[in-house]
């Protein structure tokens, strides 16, 4: 029984060694690839032809499915090295690599390679080509304009990006704003929310969207956001309002208001236009030199109590006398 059962184990020993020793297709890994879009990428093959006899006939590059089903084929070496954006590399020893040019979104996706031997034995695999990117964020609103210690709210959108997750740095004047005081800053990752806003707080702000493959200054900036805070003794303007800023007062230019303010612009207006065409004396004028009458300017600043009389005519000669008096003889 012991010499049955030593037997049956030798034998099975030597069925699996005929089995490695008769396997002669070509061993072959492909390794996934990571490649920041619009860049080159590389996706390496590596393969094993375990016969020396033998030697690397052709290699072909496939689209695939994550199963590993191939698509399409991409480019054949018994045709071609070269097909458009994709290249075949191979002069290294046990290695393939396939380039693709200018990485577009769609190249992100299974690839297979296949190796065929001088024996026309082939072997394949297939890896996962990564096209990594990150979209510029958007920042809203553009610009704010508050009171001392009201609370306002910026949004960073539009994150979009491979891979995942996407982090949020908040910038104010091109310095990191540090978010640690959780009162002031309640939110602080997509949403920022500043609490309690004073003078400090005015500035340009942007956020930066991160991930793995764009860190820190390769993370994409946002637009800018323009906040501005009106000191306390100073109120945001509403509708009809002008702010006087060097005094912080506020007008209210009302509709009725500003009739008022012109009616009495008017009546000013007109006030000392009768004023200035009081306080001046008219002059007669005649076109008889000899005419006897006398014109005389306004008198101002007597004292005695004479009394003064209107000229009309004399001696039936035209003569005009406005506003100007005679000075009678004193009896």
């Amino acid at each position: 029984m012991e010499a049955k059962c030593k037997g049956a184990i030798i034998l099975l020993i030597v069925q699996l060694c005929g089995f490695i020793i008769c396997q002669t297709e070509p061993v072959v890994n492909v390794q996934d690839a990571n490649v920041t879009l619009g860049e080159d990428a590389v996706v390496i093959c590596n393969y094993t032809i375990s016969d020396s006899t033998k030697t690397l006939f052709a290699v072909q590059w496939h689209n695939s499915t994550s199963t590993g089903m191939e698509i399409n084929q991409l480019i054949n070496t018994l045709v071609t090295n070269t097909n458009g954006r994709y290249t075949v590399n191979t002069t290294q020893t046990d290695v393939v690599t396939l380039t693709i040019a200018n990485t577009v979104l769609s190249d992100d996706g299974y690839y297979l390679c296949r190796i065929i031997d001088s024996t026309i034995d082939t072997g394949e695999h297939f890896g996962k080509l990564n096209v990594q990117y990150l979209k510029k964020p958007v920042l809203n609103p553009t610009e704010l304009s508050v009171n001392a210690t009201e609370t306002v709210t910026f949004t960073c959108s539009d994150l979009v990006g491979v891979p995942t997750p996407i982090t949020i740095t908040w910038i104010k004047d091109d310095v990191t704003l540090d978010v640690s005081d959780t009162v002031k800053y309640p939110s602080f990752n997509a949403t920022l929310t500043i609490n309690n806003v004073n003078e400090t707080d005015e500035g340009v702000y942007q956020c930066r969207a991160e991930n793995d493959a764009h860190r820190g200054t390769d993370g994409k900036l946002s637009n800018t956001a323009i906040l501005f805070v009106v000191l306390s003794t100073t109120e945001v303007p509403k509708s009809g309002e002008v702010v006087c800023s060097s005094t912080g007062l506020v007008v209210g230019m009302t509709f009725v208001g500003g009739l008022i303010i012109g009616f009495i612009l008017c009546l000013l207006v007109v006030f000392g236009i009768s004023k200035l065409r009081k306080s001046k004396s008219q002059v007669p004028t005649s076109n008889n030199d000899n005419q006897s009458g006398q014109a005389y300017t306004t008198y101002t600043g007597e004292t005695d109590s004479h009394t003064y009389q209107d000229l009309q005519k004399k001696d039936d000669k035209q003569a005009v006398y406005v506003n100007v008096k005679e000075k009678k003889n004193k009896k």
